[in-house]
């Protein structure tokens, strides 16, 4: 699987998993969702040897997750990496 069809996957189940748990779908963050999975299939790859600007992006990318409502016991399901 190359590292889009991962992120791909990513956001979808994170959505689905979102769309399930956060009644209120506008309030689901789509968008970051679908940029944290990019970055943490980026981060996955390179075993964490990433700079520092990366995982500060990474952590602002994810506090715009968790800052909704319901959405951070999501976050922290599907903050790992893939197993091979």
């Amino acid at each position: 699987m190359n590292m889009q069809d991962m992120s791909d996957e990513c956001v979808k189940k994170f959505l689905k998993k979102a769309e399930e748990k956060i009644e209120d779908n506008s309030k689901i963050p789509s968008h970051a969702i679908t940029r944290y999975c990019r970055m943490l299939t980026v981060y996955c790859d390179a075993e964490g040897k990433v700079t520092d600007s990366f995982i500060k992006s990474m952590e602002k990318c994810s506090q715009d997750i968790i800052s909704v409502d319901g959405m951070e016991e999501i976050f922290n399901e599907f903050n790992t990496c893939p197993e091979d």
